[in-house]
């Protein structure tokens, strides 16, 4: 049975004590498992509701029970299946922050590490997981292949989650990683800044029931050290509430499934219609339940009253309940921040960003925008850890300040408009790299330049000859 929990998005698990050892961790991850036990159960509902198993399907009839469709329009898998696609559209990679040669190929040899340590496929895991429960989360490992020094997997947010510090800025400090095994064990995994531990432990209850669900760390098994010196553990948000993109909608989704499911159950009544007989003999032994199963009432007359047999039928109102389901469907789009396939009509006047504004494919991208810069700011920690294992491994010396992580979308969308853009800014005697930022022509326009850079220098003429330019012309002054 699906038990609905109450959601609010998930909860973000503190500890206010300033160093985990072997004398604490038991206590502490304890203490964490209490909160987390919360946010499983309910990342365990929208999991599954992602996936169909929605209330609707519960549903019961008292009146003609045996009329009870039960349609699951299954928009919260539309809406994480657009979010997912519309996000990452390309892998995201990274870019170079400065213009020297050298920074620029160094950042070159990263995105090279990064291809082969998997992070990019991960990163289409994690924000699936965001999409659909609000919180993704992923591991990094240091790896002995010397072609792929690096390795990282997507963890199952269930499963695992980072416990942080009260104090301000929020640090990491511990990850944690449970897997349940048999009917009543756990193995926790517990990494702290400079250890690892294994800690063995038991759960009781199961998820999406009402049985109590528990968690309990018992004992620690194993202890070693944590090579790494990072917590390799890294929670990713969609966004800083914690929700899932459909989270917020889930009231209008079950609305949406009761009134399209009410709308079969009307037409399916209309067809199979109730047949009223008014002072009519029947066969002996006929009962009135065995006539209503066939479809029929039998009402007794009275007096001399005739008999009357007739079919008691009542048109549905599609186009009513139609209007209503439209209203449902775009109020969930609109507060998504997902575009419209209706709004515009069938035909309109509207072109270039007209179009993009009133259908809503610029609020989308100001949400993915929003979204980007929270994995941005968790990614921060993979990159920490990425490049310390690249420089212990004396693979690639580069600095966290080189580079920056870039998303690619919409890089056609409206370029006539962005062209003209750039030319203007161009004329006004911004930097080409400035110029195809601002404009929106170009995702990584350090490297475009770098890469073109002959024909920008035909363009926009060399930065020697601008100089020279301006000499002569203090040289044109002085004379005059």
């Amino acid at each position: 049975m699906l038990v609905e929990p109450e959601l609010f998005g998930r909860r973000k698990i503190f500890t206010s004590v300033e160093k985990i050892d072997k004398t604490n961790i038991i206590e502490e991850v304890n203490k964490a498992m209490v909160h987390h036990v919360k946010n499983m159960l309910e990342i365990e509902y929208l999991y599954w509701y992602r996936r169909g198993v929605q209330p609707i399907l519960e549903r019961e009839k008292e009146i003609r029970p045996e009329i009870n469709n039960k349609i699951v329009e299954n928009h919260a898998d539309e809406i994480v299946s657009f979010k997912n696609g519309y996000f990452l559209t390309q892998p995201a990679f990274y870019i170079s922050r400065k213009e020297d040669e050298s920074t620029t190929e160094k950042v070159k040899q990263l995105n090279e590490y990064l291809y082969r340590s998997g992070k990019q496929i991960v990163d289409n895991k994690v924000v699936d997981w965001f999409h659909t429960v609000g919180i993704g989360t992923l591991i990094v490992s240091p790896c002995k292949n010397g072609n792929t020094p690096v390795k990282v997997y997507a963890l199952d947010p269930r499963s695992a989650f980072v416990v942080y510090s009260v104090n301000p800025g929020h640090e990491p400090v511990m990850g944690i990683n449970v897997v349940m095994s048999g009917e009543d064990t756990a193995a926790i995994d517990v990494f702290t800044k400079n250890k690892f531990y294994r800690i063995n432990g038991g759960f009781v209850g199961k998820l999406m029931t009402n049985d109590p669900l528990t968690v309990t760390a018992n004992d620690v098994t194993e202890t070693k050290a944590n090579t790494i010196g990072e917590i390799p553990i890294i929670e990713y948000k969609y966004n800083t509430s914690n929700m899932g993109a459909f989270e917020s909608v889930l009231p209008l989704l079950d609305a949406l499934n009761n009134v399209t499911s009410n709308s079969v159950d009307g037409i399916e009544q209309f067809i199979q219609s109730l047949a009223v007989a008014v002072n009519c003999q029947f066969e002996d032994g006929t009962t009135a339940n065995q006539i209503r199963q066939a479809g029929m009432l039998v009402l007794k007359s009275v007096g001399e009253n005739k008999a009357d047999f007739k079919i008691l039928s009542e048109q549905f109102n599609q186009s009513g309940t139609q209007i209503l389901i439209d209203y449902l469907y775009q109020q969930i789009l609109t507060i998504c921040g997902m575009p419209s396939t209706t709004k515009g009509g069938t035909s309109t006047s509207d072109t270039g960003a007209a179009v993009l504004y009133r259908d809503g494919w610029y609020q989308a991208d100001t949400v993915a925008r929003n979204t980007g810069d929270l994995f941005k700011e968790s990614n921060r920690l993979f990159d920490e850890i990425f490049i310390k294992i690249l420089k212990e491994k004396n693979l690639l010396d580069i600095d966290l300040n080189d580079f920056e992580l870039q998303f690619v979308r919409n890089e056609t969308a409206n370029l006539l408009v962005k062209t003209q853009g750039a030319l203007n800014l161009k004329e006004l005697g911004l930097s080409p790299e400035i110029t195809l930022a601002r404009s929106g022509v170009s995702n990584d326009p350090v490297a475009d330049v770098a890469n073109s850079k002959k024909y920008i220098e035909a363009a926009w003429g060399s930065q020697k000859n601008d100089l020279n330019v301006e000499e002569d012309i203090k040289v044109d002054d002085e004379v005059i």
